[in-house]
């Protein structure tokens, strides 16, 4: 389609958008109005191309116009809708909002010394005692997962963790306070 063939369209038919904008109560004042028209034109483009017969018989134009205006009608509707639920989904503050002012910097102080502390304690332990503790406190699993896990019987994990709290003895007074 060339753009005098487009041009020569829309000025035949963007009455259809104008009356579908007034059938769905957009009037010419409304703040979204130039994108409802264009949300109209498109869904008029699609009505076209969608369409079955040829316009260039008088019976056939006739039967497009009622279409589009359908179409066009049902598409404005859609994005309306979409809209009303967008703006239902927004959360608005009322005006004596008061933010809560937490100190992040000593949240991240704490995050810091914990892992700094959990880093030290697993340089104490030995490597099938570093996955026990990683298995136990990082994954929380239970004695009977970690023994199928890691394919031993559920004694050698007692063992682990017997081992463990012998070693972490002096963290725990730590952790403590």
């Amino acid at each position: 389609m060339t753009e005098e063939m487009a041009a020569d369209f829309f000025f035949v038919h963007d009455a259809i958008v104008y009356g579908a904008l007034k059938k769905c109560q957009i009037p010419y004042n409304h703040p979204d109005y130039e994108d409802y028209v264009q949300i109209g034109r498109m869904k008029l483009v699609e009505a076209y191309e969608c369409f079955p017969k040829d316009l260039t018989e008088e019976e056939a134009f006739y039967q497009f116009t009622g279409y589009a205006f359908q179409k066009v009608k049902w598409g404005v509707l859609d994005e309306i809708r979409v809209r009303v639920r967008r703006a239902e989904q927004e959360v608005f503050m009322p005006e004596d909002f008061e933010p809560l002012v937490v100190d992040e910097r000593s949240l991240v102080d704490a995050e810091i010394v914990m892992q700094d502390m959990y880093q030290s304690m697993l340089a104490c332990l030995t490597e099938g005692e570093q996955t026990y503790l990683n298995d136990a406190v990082i994954l929380q699993l239970s004695v009977k997962d970690i023994a199928k896990k890691r394919g031993v019987s559920r004694k050698t994990v007692y063992a682990w963790r017997q081992r463990v709290a012998e070693k972490l003895a002096e963290y725990k007074s730590v952790l403590k306070n």
